[in-house]
């Protein structure tokens, strides 16, 4: 059974798994290097000691770095520039900063002092409206709800009215216009019929005539 120590490097390694895998996620689009399965269900397998999943997570790190370009430049910061990467309380001067990074740093800001007071003063300029006109909007509440609720019930209407006029629509052009395109169609067709009889007719009494 795991001492209390064993589980606490256990779940740390856990932690920095899932923040590689994370991480390797985002830039690169893949997880290769680490093992993809949760904690727990590795509880059955053979575990792994720490020491050799520190030093897989370590080649799976050299291997990201080595694919993004992202990664090797936070990893290059970080061993120029560790102190940035330390949450350290705001009095306490990062030890990796001289003064000249630091006067850099207070003068690329200097800027934003004054908006931020003029900002501050242009809210106090703003006046506050009297009491009693709040007091009045509230009061005009349950109002405007009721008249949500009619809009409400009107868009309905509304757009029940356009189904209808729809269907309306395509009644009457099913009916009126193709109805009366095959009716003009079939009579085009009886005329024709018609007409080629007539001439057969006018035909034959031609030539009974020239018989004679």
């Amino acid at each position: 059974m795991e001492n209390s120590f064993d589980k606490t490097a256990s779940s740390t390694v856990d932690l920095l798994e899932a923040r590689l895998r994370r991480v390797e996620f985002l830039l690169a689009g893949d997880r290769a290097g680490i093992s993809h399965d949760p904690p727990e269900a590795r509880d059955d397998e053979v575990k792994v000691p720490v020491t050799e999943r520190l030093a897989m997570l370590e080649n799976a790190l050299k291997r990201l770095s080595s694919k993004s370009k992202v990664a090797k430049e936070i990893l290059d910061l970080y061993i120029l520039y560790p102190d940035l990467f330390q949450s350290l309380p705001p009095e306490q001067i990062p030890a990796s900063l001289g003064t000249s990074n630091l006067l850099s740093i207070v003068l690329s800001s200097a800027t934003l002092y004054p908006t931020a007071a003029s900002r501050l003063t242009s809210i106090l300029d703003v006046p506050v409206p009297p009491a009693e006109t709040s007091a009045s909007l509230i009061a005009l509440q349950p109002r405007i709800s009721k008249i949500e609720i009619v809009q409400e019930a009107q868009t309905r209407e509304l757009v029940e009215l356009s189904r209808r006029s729809t269907e309306v629509l395509e009644r009457w052009y099913r009916i009126s216009v193709l109805g009366g395109g095959e009716c003009w169609a079939e009579w085009e067709g009886r005329i024709a019929g018609v007409e080629r009889g007539v001439r057969r007719q006018e035909a034959m009494r031609e030539k009974a005539d020239n018989v004679l």
